[in-house]
């Protein structure tokens, strides 16, 4: 009998053990989404690819299976990544994250991205007094899903881009307005990366109009959105226009060097290593603005040398672009008054011709005359007021050949504000008063505003 309990006893301890064993030998491994998965370190880099090449660029280096459905709703956004050997979940989980978007696993083993339900808070905060008095989103964006809306976004972003290289400041007045609607639609789909840009570009149009303490809250709000989102080009603008802000009221030169500095290295590193038609065109028409900022800085801090660089890569990056001739016409007046203070002058007569070239040679005649009264703004800037009056004035005079009341309120604006420059506020005023009489039909209040807040600042 205690031989027979013996062998019970021993057979149950077997089954035990050997049933431990299987158990041991078949639990699951870990994997994506599980607490404690660690996923393979991969190097990738993809910059400003369509978000679906990122997500599947990332996946594949994985070797993960996958399904995302709606990735023709995602081409148009278009997202940056470059990391070396790091766990690719941790940066799926960046991507996805930034974009609203979510990964689980399908009964057959693939990992599905989707759309997520629940929003997840990201980002530095809400736009604050920025916006206010432009025109809201069109109802018809408001309704859309998220991923329309992001390709909304990028669509108006883009027009604002167009519209501001017009050259015109009433042209950019409609930039004003895409910039704040593309910036309001990333907010709200929480697409940091790209509102950096946004903001940026929405400062720069600010600074156009004659607003620096807006152009300076815009920089600010793109600088924290571009650190949130890792938009290096965002930070770094933003850093170069807050810097150039605070030199023209006569505060921080050192940090002002150093910015323009660590600008004008980015681009030049950039462009070392990347063929200039291997990025988009809206990262080539940023550089270009990046390098032209720099240059202003390096001009106003004394370091011409620096300068006459920066504005040799700007102009030799707008010049490549199809729709770059402001930003060209712009860095060949910086260029050419940088090379007289070299004492370089048939270098500076050489690049103020081909300035004039472009200029002349733009596609219509509304182009021409609206860039050779942006050749004048630069005159202004560079220091050289009579020659910009000179030159606004000649445009004005072009003008009354083909009439044009948008191009004409922009034009009596700029040469308003040279004049005021120049202490010349009989004429400043003149120039304020037919502006009013421009728009007063007007059912938009924005010049009428512009103008009233000029005018009271005049003695």
């Amino acid at each position: 009998m205690s031989y027979t309990r013996l062998i019970i006893v021993w057979f149950c301890c077997l089954t035990t053990l050997s049933l431990a064993q299987v158990t041991s030998g078949t639990k699951p491994k870990l994997r994506y989404g599980d607490p404690g998965y660690v996923g393979a370190r991969i190097t990738f880099d993809c910059q400003s690819c369509a978000l679906p090449d990122v997500i599947q660029g990332i996946l594949v280096k994985a070797g993960i299976r996958f399904d995302f459905p709606d990735a023709n709703q995602w081409q148009r956004v278009a997202d940056t990544v470059v990391v070396q050997d790091e766990p690719w979940d941790a940066i799926l989980n960046t991507v996805l994250a930034r974009h609203q978007l979510e990964a689980t696993w399908s009964e057959l083993g693939r990992l599905v991205i989707a759309r997520r339900m629940t929003p997840v808070a990201t980002g530095p905060g809400k736009l604050g007094q920025l916006l206010t008095g432009l025109p809201a989103v069109p109802p018809s964006v408001v309704t859309l899903n998220t991923a329309s809306r992001a390709i909304e976004a990028e669509r108006f972003f883009k027009e604002g881009i167009g519209y501001f290289l017009l050259a015109n400041p009433d042209d950019s007045r409609v930039a004003l307005t895409r910039f704040a609607w593309a910036t309001r639609i990333f907010d709200d789909v929480e697409y940091a990366g790209r509102e950096a840009s946004a903001l940026y570009m929405l400062g720069a149009v600010f600074l156009d109009l004659g607003q620096p303490d807006k152009a300076r809250e815009a920089f600010a709000r793109a600088r924290d959105f571009g650190q949130n989102a890792g938009n290096q080009r965002a930070v770094l603008l933003s850093e170069v226009g807050i810097a150039y802000l605070n030199l023209l009221a006569g505060q921080a030169p050192d940090v002002a060097q150093r910015a323009a500095t660590a600008g004008l290295e980015f681009v030049q590193n950039l462009t070392a290593r990347t063929n200039l038609s291997g990025r988009t065109l809206v990262d080539r028409e940023l550089d270009a603005l990046l390098a032209t900022a720099a240059g202003r800085i390096f001009f106003r801090l004394g370091d011409i040398e620096a300068a006459y660089q920066a504005f040799e890569k700007g102009f030799e990056a707008f010049t490549a672009l199809e729709d770059g001739a402001r930003g060209a016409i712009e860095n060949a007046v910086w260029l050419e008054q940088s090379a007289l203070r070299l004492g370089r002058r048939t270098e500076a007569q050489r690049v103020i011709e081909a300035g004039r070239g472009i200029q002349r040679a733009a596609r219509s005649t509304r182009l021409q005359i609206a860039f050779l009264a942006w050749m004048g703004v630069v005159y202004g800037e560079t220091g050289d007021l009579k020659k910009a009056v000179e030159l606004q004035r000649e445009a004005l005079s072009a003008l009354r050949q083909s009439p044009d009341r948008a191009l004409e309120i922009g034009l009596q604006w700029n040469l308003a504000n040279t004049q005021a420059a120049l202490r010349n506020y009989t004429d400043a005023r003149q120039s304020y008063e037919a502006v009013l009489q421009l728009c007063e039909k007007d059912a938009d209040p924005f010049w009428r505003d512009q103008v009233r807040s000029a005018l009271v600042r005049l003695p």
